[in-house]
């Protein structure tokens, strides 16, 4: 009787730990996780039949009474292999509905090995670690661990790193140093140590667990679900890396159907939402320009709004570094053309080239820099292969060019070719009246160009020589005329 009474105060506090209130928003039905012991001592006898026979007894009239709501899983240890502290299997795993399968593999335990009992926890503990239900441990054990030198120290570990879980131990015919191992164990898993004496008494407190796991089951039916609805209003969220606000003039949000801009934010901040409505948007990037000019904006950026959800777009940064021999070209425009054409950012300058380096916060991809002059045929690339990245600065590093003599004789205007593409990246003319620009430092990348030069009276140019030109390096070029 002694027994009986001690394993009734078992069922009561685990019925306690499976129906632990949820939240009102949903339903948290209680799950329940198995260790058996399935070391060789399991063959010990109790009552006239091994220890083993005895759980899987009460296993098979336990699962079956159980509420469908309730989720089960099965582990055991010292089943497969004599004398091995790895012999641990997840037999079932924790939230399964299978209970067939678990009992036609619970009849297929067969007692064998050691009683690694502190790694089949640590295992189990690993396996419900996801989990945001709290999971009894209910561990079945006959003897002390045999493998771990410290297993309630490692139970302490487990508890305190943040898995939910309490774990309740029952001893099955034990002696007192047995027993005081496994209640150190309960103790330091959050549950309580119980002892059982043989299969009558096991199931008769496994019976009443049962009955009062159903209640707590139609009690979690019974409450309030609270069902979270959508609004129609979502975010549309915009960053970029700080510097860029300086370049930065409005994020204009349009309505791709008709065009119609539905909000434009003026100087936004590196970090900014918007509030919109379900569905599809244009976001059209409007860039500073010097003199009161109109800010450039840049071709619509596709984006989708969901319903009570952020949707991000991420912007990389273009950061300029230039050299002061090269801060002043001779430029009417700068521009930045992303490689699909998609893109093309125009900075004008008229006068005042303030905006043409400062950061210019851009959307992921490549893009290519080049700048423009009235007695240029065609614009001057500097660079072609720049890649943006989301929420990142990529450094464009503008400190080598090339420079003529000034004052050549005769000289109207010059081409420098590409030694590898043969494509003309620099072509300068002199204006009508004087010959500006001819002799400004022009900023061009390191590389291996032919120089051309132009003179007056005469159509075709003529090849003078070839330039070098290093990073960190302004070439003076000397035409010889």
């Amino acid at each position: 009787m002694r027994h009986v009474a001690l394993l009734s105060s078992l069922i009561f506090l685990l019925l306690g730990a499976f129906a632990r209130p949820a939240p009102a928003t949903t339903a948290h039905f209680p799950e329940v996780m198995i260790i058996l012991d399935g070391s060789g001592s399991m063959w010990g006898q109790v009552d006239g039949e091994p220890k083993i026979a005895a759980a899987k007894k009460v296993l098979k009239q336990l699962v079956p009474a159980l509420p469908p709501e309730v989720r089960l899983g099965l582990a055991a240890y010292g089943h497969r292999q004599k004398g091995h502290c790895d012999d641990i299997e997840i037999i079932i795993p924790a939230g399964s509905d299978d209970r067939q399968q678990l009992l036609e593999t619970v009849d297929q335990i067969n007692p064998k090995g050691k009683t690694p009992i502190a790694d089949s926890i640590d295992r189990v503990v690993n396996e419900i670690k996801q989990k945001e239900n709290e999971t009894t441990i209910i561990l079945v054990s006959d003897g002390e661990e045999t493998c771990h030198p410290d297993p309630c120290g490692r139970v302490k570990q487990l508890k305190q790193g943040g898995v939910k879980f309490i774990l309740h131990v029952v001893g099955l015919d034990v002696d007192t140093t047995q027993q005081q191992q496994l209640a150190c164990l309960a103790e330091a898993g959050g549950g309580a140590y119980y002892g059982a004496a043989n299969a009558a008494d096991l199931l008769a407190a496994f019976q009443n667990m049962t009955q009062e796991v159903a209640q707590k089951v139609e009690i979690e039916k019974a409450k309030t679900t609270t069902k979270r609805v959508k609004s129609k209003l979502g975010k549309l969220r915009v960053t970029f890396p700080p510097g860029g606000e300086k370049s930065l003039a409005h994020i204009r949000i349009a309505r791709p159907r008709d065009g119609k801009t539905i909000k434009t934010a003026e100087a936004p901040a590196p970090d900014s939402a918007h509030p919109l409505l379900a569905g599809d948007y244009n976001v059209i990037l409007g860039y500073a320009n010097s003199n009161y000019q109109k800010p450039s904006e840049i071709s619509p950026i596709a984006v989708s709004i969901i319903g009570g959800e952020t949707t991000l777009l991420q912007l990389g940064a273009l950061v300029f570094n230039v050299a002061d021999q090269l801060a002043d070209i001779p430029a009417s425009s700068v521009t930045l053309r992303s490689a699909d054409g998609n893109i093309e950012l125009n900075t004008p300058g008229k006068g005042n080239d303030y905006y043409f380096f400062t950061t210019k916060p851009l959307p992921p991809g490549a893009y290519a820099f080049e700048y423009h002059y009235k007695t240029m045929p065609a614009p001057a690339i500097f660079k072609s292969d720049i890649s943006i990245q989301a929420n990142a600065e990529t450094v464009l590093q503008i400190d080598s060019g090339i420079q003529f003599r000034e004052n050549e004789a005769g000289m109207a205007g010059f081409e420098l070719i590409d030694s590898t593409t043969g494509v003309a990246v620099l072509q300068v003319r002199r204006r009508w009246d004087n010959d500006y620009p001819l002799w400004k430092a022009f900023a061009l990348s390191p590389g291996i160009y032919a120089v051309n030069v132009y003179l007056k009276g005469m159509d075709e140019p003529l090849p003078v020589g070839e330039a070098s030109i290093e990073a960190g390096r302004l070439v003076e070029f000397d035409a010889g005329l």
